[in-house]
């Protein structure tokens, strides 16, 4: 049965005016109660209740866009990629930046909930899809940017990372070389295990043993986890000749890391990144990469949006899943191994 107002009010020990107030923004409400009031939303799921008699029949042409980090060079120019596509149609973008913290991620859905956007993209990086399988109901499309949720059925849009990470590791071994060391995100999503299945499929392929002490954790997504992480690796494994990382910033980071051990790149190690950003063609040697097709990307989001938003019933045809095979971009980081 659908939760009320009154069923609000009552979980957390308020008026039902307060409670509007609370929603709607309309009169001054203290910390304290305006905390218990979104709690009993939140438990009772009352926002999608609410919404459903809201957007019915209005249209406001918002889009929500939930990225878990702005400062991603990628995401940054997949905003203003996708922005300029919806701006020319006639819509406006929210965008939300969650910083990894799954708490802000859920806020940031409930505030497009009551912005009452037309429909959310999202990058999210909390793998449960409670709140977007909530927003779903509702009636509000969903395109998720090459990410994968179990049992969410919604339209996405992805890279095949698994694709990509392969043949970066079959140029590596085309090179020679043998011992290559992976730095894996600091936790797991469908992204970055596609890629680690990717880098296990190439050593299969060429007869490569698979040693799992060449692969290390980095402790976050920057720069200086980069640097951290590559010099655990070489310590681990003194033979390594090579090392792939599954984002650019943490693979430029290694590049520093592996300089203050003081090996040279590529003559002592060869290194590969993932994302093809603009900063890795100035680097210092400019870096290997697997590209992130950017535009491709932000295009083929807003032509599914589109086309849903045309709809009177937008989930009434089955969920796209669309995959983009990226490029190995090589340049000057990567070369044959040194002679041991």
């Amino acid at each position: 049965m659908a939760s009320t107002i009154k069923d609000v009010a009552k979980l957390a020990g308020v008026s039902t005016a307060t409670v509007s107030h609370v929603v709607n923004k309309t009169r001054f409400v203290s910390e304290e109660t305006t905390a218990r009031v979104n709690d009993a939303i939140e438990s009772l799921g009352y926002y999608p209740n609410m919404l459903v008699r809201g957007l019915r029949g209005q249209k406001t042409f918002t889009v929500g866009l939930v990225l878990s980090s702005i400062s991603n060079e990628t995401f940054g120019l997949l905003a203003e990629s996708i922005q300029k596509i919806l701006f020319s149609s006639g819509y406006n973008l929210i965008i939300c930046n969650t910083s990894y913290d799954t708490d802000i991620e859920k806020e940031a859905f409930n505030t497009l909930l009551m912005k009452k956007v037309d429909a959310i993209i999202a990058i999210p990086s909390n793998r449960q899809g409670d709140k977007l399988n909530e927003i779903k109901k509702i009636g509000i499309p969903i395109v998720l940017i090459d990410r994968v949720i179990p049992n969410l059925l919604v339209d996405t849009v992805r890279v095949d990372n698994f694709k990509g990470t392969q043949e970066a590791i079959n140029h590596l071994i085309k090179l020679g070389h043998r011992s290559i060391g992976y730095i894996d995100r600091k936790i797991d999503q469908s992204h970055s295990l596609e890629q680690k299945l990717g880098y296990k499929k190439a050593l299969e392929d060429h007869e490569v043993p698979f040693d799992s002490n060449n692969i290390v954790r980095a402790d976050g997504y920057d720069y200086f986890s980069g640097i951290t992480a590559v010099k655990t690796l070489v310590q681990k494994n003194p033979q390594l000749t090579a090392v792939f990382a599954y984002y650019d910033i943490i693979a430029l980071g290694a590049l520093r890391g592996l300089f203050e051990m003081g090996y040279r790149v590529p003559e002592d190690f060869s290194i590969i990144g993932y994302d093809g950003m603009p900063i890795t063609r100035v680097s210092s040697p400019r870096l290997t990469t697997v590209s992130f097709p950017v535009g491709r990307i932000a295009k083929c989001t807003c032509d599914i949006l589109f086309k849903r938003l045309d709809r009177e019933k937008p989930h009434q045809e089955k969920e796209k899943d669309i995959v983009i095979v990226p490029e190995l971009i090589v340049r000057d980081s990567t070369s044959s191994p040194r002679i041991m």
